[in-house]
């Protein structure tokens, strides 16, 4: 029950960025203010949630915490997890030119193990590339070309961007590349090389953070603190609407017929979702943004296997377009774990659209083809299939398409009439972000409320230009 002459603080989502808002706050005892989380799952953690089946932990998806978390974060998620946050080595692969290859990618071994005319013609682009005309590019593909030369974005990078937002590398914005590409020149990837060296290695290099129970327990401590700490989070809510008050307040209208007042609304959401929940509906030119702004949705299919271990890696990688998954992950090795002893589970990540043919299929449709493509990856299933299922998350990738810098901002206009409606997080901003990132935001965004519960625009507006600087690790 929220305090009467308090502020009213509201939260919609209860993945990472918003639990942590919440948290932030809460751990301020003399800020004037009750605090509320709303989440549509039955569940806290959003597209960062575990879940568990047939005795075994799955993500959705394959999830880490790196090492450059803010030495903040990981203090207080080390604290909160009691122990359980586990420091492993990164052991992935990828599928190039019919063989495996460590991932991340090592340009050293990539030279030792992939063709030899892939060799030469990386070795080419990257003596050439120096002495080339360049000219300011628009998409992805000028982006990588310019920086890695066009055998070794034709090879992996490319296609692996069809696969992952369905659309052609030229037909995707530069700003995919700055930002979602790390080592998007040769001489970043040469830096990376170096400072996995004896003697110049980074803390933290070749490693990741993992929870001892599954990606999703870093939300459910979250939540367990937002709860300890006197903040009220609900699940299983179903907004109707949300509409502005003369005072520039907000009642969340709740399906049902429930509502709830906020002073002010924070929405971790997905960002098209939040615009159609307002009321009055926005002008036609908004809702047509809306409609043109996409997120990539994905397939997540799941498959039990009579076996302790399929493979020793974490996470395998495919590029390759006539494969139906772009990425296999094995969620016992993520955390080394040996029980349930006799089976094991794998999550297979599948980009589509929610008008693609495998979006409407059925399990046992969806199983048979991943078992097939296995094959055709040198990783064929060899022992009894005990179980097999899927999960549809339509909000993952944002699709940054030539055109979405203009829908985005038609929308972040539209949305800036309402200082009391403050956008964070991935889904929220349309970004792409790790955890730590999103994280990093609520911390932020914490801050820029003053124990009166006044808000700070410009501090805040000095966050945002700050975070279009994160660039995603893969």
């Amino acid at each position: 029950m929220m305090e009467k002459g308090r502020k009213k603080l509201v939260v919609l989502g209860a993945g990472p960025a918003g639990l942590a808002l919440a948290m932030k706050w809460l751990q301020r005892p003399q800020l004037k203010a009750d605090v509320a989380v709303l989440e549509k799952s039955d569940q806290v953690g959003g597209l960062a949630a575990s879940f568990e089946h047939e005795g075994l932990i799955f993500d959705y998806g394959s999830h880490r915490l790196h090492p450059s978390t803010s030495p903040e974060i990981l203090r207080e998620l080390q604290n909160l997890l009691a122990g359980e946050l586990l420091d492993q080595p990164r052991y992935g692969r990828i599928r190039l030119f019919d063989r495996f290859v460590q991932f991340p990618l090592k340009p050293l071994e990539l030279m030792c193990k992939l063709p030899p005319a892939f060799v030469a013609g990386f070795l080419r682009d990257s003596l050439v590339k120096p002495f080339m005309r360049r000219e300011e590019p628009v998409s992805f593909a000028d982006v990588l070309e310019n920086g890695l030369g066009k055998t070794f974005c034709e090879s992996f990078y490319f296609p692996y961007a069809e696969k992952l937002w369905g659309l052609a590398p030229e037909q995707i914005a530069a700003v995919q590349a700055q930002r979602r590409v790390a080592a998007n020149s040769f001489w970043k990837m040469a830096a990376k090389v170096l400072y996995k060296m004896p003697g110049l290695r980074r803390p933290g290099a070749g490693r990741f953070f993992y929870p001892a129970k599954g990606f999703g327990q870093i939300s459910r401590v979250l939540a367990q603190e937002v709860q300890r700490l006197g903040g009220s989070l609900t699940t299983r809510v179903q907004i109707d609407r949300i509409e502005q008050q003369t005072d520039g307040s907000w009642i969340v209208h709740q399906q049902g017929g429930a509502s709830l007042q906020a002073d002010m609304l924070f929405s971790t959401i997905p960002l098209t979702v939040l615009v159609r929940l307002i009321h009055p509906v926005a002008p036609a030119a908004v809702m047509q943004a809306v409609e043109a702004l996409r997120f990539r949705a994905m397939v997540l299919h799941y498959v039990i296997l009579e076996t302790d271990q399929f493979t020793p890696f974490d996470a395998h990688y495919f590029p390759q377009k006539d494969l139906i998954f772009s990425r296999l992950s094995e969620t016992k090795n993520y955390r080394r774990a040996v029980e349930p002893a006799g089976r094991t589970g794998l999550c297979f990540e599948i980009p589509c659209n929610p008008d693609s043919p495998v979006w409407n299929q059925t399990d046992a449709e969806i199983t048979a083809h991943v078992l097939t493509d296995l094959r055709k990856a040198a990783l064929p299933v060899q022992c009894r299939v005990i179980d097999s299922f899927s999960k549809r998350a339509p909000f993952v990738y944002p699709v940054y398409d030539l055109a979405f810098a203009d829908r985005l901002q038609t929308l972040e206009d539209y949305l800036s009439r309402f200082p009391r409606l403050i956008r964070l997080g991935r889904q929220g901003l349309f970004v792409h972000d790790n955890t730590h990132h999103t994280i990093d935001m609520a911390y932020k965004a914490a801050q820029c409320l003053d124990d009166d519960g006044r808000w700070s625009a410009g501090q805040w507006q000095r966050h945002l230009e700050s975070f279009a600087q994160n660039v995603v690790e893969d």
